[in-house]
């Protein structure tokens, strides 16, 4: 979205990609600017003086940050509850539970925005689904394999890469290095996670790579709730024959159907509301460093709902890819900025403009 989703970066992202998006949810975390009221002519600066007090400013900084943490916490809490899904029906089932679910919760509430796209948008909107579907399922058969905390931080290599693709800068390399480091910790040969189990990890890090480009380009053409919308509607047809094929498992499996209804709110649908909230209250890069705790939150919560421990050495790498996603989220959303940002026109007539 991989929730888990986002800046740079879901998970389900769960997967948890499904911070994805919107939802991670996922669309949502595809926004990349400021949304700072302005005028026309007027620059950025003084659109935020005038519209704002620093005391508001400041109070939705801290409602921001509240949120992704907030969305952090569902996110890889429906994550977690999900590896309980996957043990009781299969990966494939609990996949289909929390897409179809959080299809049905969000077209519900937004009924007009299920119809078709525009003919020219609806390949761009069928590579996205796929994108999201081979994100999620790569997530989940990891998360059934290895700790959640490590396949979360594993994933946001993702958005590290989307960050420092085509950068000259040499302190990208630094970031490169940290990532680097910290999956090799994860690989090594007596460490926690098998290689099916980081290779599935590895495989969402690349799915939501794709999906980041694909959904930044969805959005710039249709309204990002709509492509949300459509997009788990297109999931949810997509991996229904897949689920019939493997064996449908309902009858007799309540609680793993209360349990898919949990993944699918807490996955998806409340994050999606709230990331959006936040998106509007803080700077880009802020957000991005922000979603990069998501790692950290995931190893909380497997530790909490599922008993996962992780070795000290599984958690340095953990903090090594939170360091790098950060940084490189950081530095991409700065000099963005700084490229965009108007001089001064004592400045331009020295540079004589």
């Amino acid at each position: 979205m991989p929730s888990h989703r986002r800046p740079g970066g879901s998970s389900d992202c769960t997967t948890s990609p499904f911070a994805c998006a919107a939802a991670r949810l996922y669309l949502g975390r595809m926004t990349s600017e400021p949304t700072t009221p302005s005028t026309p002519g007027a620059s950025p600066q003084q659109g935020a003086s005038s519209g704002a007090t620093p005391v508001t400013t400041r109070r939705d900084s801290l409602t921001a940050v509240a949120l992704v943490v907030v969305v952090g916490l569902l996110m890889q809490a429906g994550s977690a509850v999900a590896v309980m899904v996957i043990d009781s029906v299969g990966v494939v089932e609990a996949l289909w539970l929390r897409t179809a679910l959080a299809a049905i919760i969000l077209t519900a509430a937004r009924p007009r925005l299920a119809r078709l796209p525009k003919k020219g948008d609806r390949l761009l909107v069928i590579a996205l689904t796929i994108s999201l579907v081979s994100m999620n399922l790569c997530f989940y058969e990891a998360i059934s394999r290895a700790a959640v905390g490590i396949v979360v931080a594993v994933e946001f290599l993702g958005p590290l890469g989307v960050a420092v693709a085509g950068s000259h800068r040499p302190l990208d390399l630094l970031w490169v290095v940290l990532a680097g480091g910290g999956v090799t910790l994860l690989a090594r040969p007596s460490g926690s996670v098998g290689v099916t189990g980081l290779l599935f990890a590895l495989g969402a890090a690349a799915c939501w790579a794709a999906f980041i480009v694909l959904a930044k380009r969805t959005v710039a053409r249709i309204e990002p709730l709509r492509a949300t919308i459509l997009m788990l509607i297109g999931a949810a047809v997509i991996i229904t024959p897949i689920w019939v094929a493997t064996g449908v498992k309902i009858v007799g499996y309540g609680r793993a159907l209360l349990l898919g209804l949990a993944v699918a709110l807490l996955s998806s649908a409340l994050p999606y509301f709230l990331e959006l909230a936040a998106i509007k209250r803080v700077r880009a890069s802020t957000y991005s460093v922000l979603l990069s705790i998501e790692p950290a939150i995931a190893a909380l919560m497997g530790f909490l709902i599922l008993s996962q421990r992780l070795a000290y050495r599984d958690i340095g790498a953990i903090l090594a890819i939170i360091a790098a996603a950060a940084g490189a989220s950081w530095a991409a959303t700065t000099e963005r900025g700084l490229r965009r940002r108007p001089r001064p026109p004592d400045e331009r007539w020295r540079a004589g403009s």
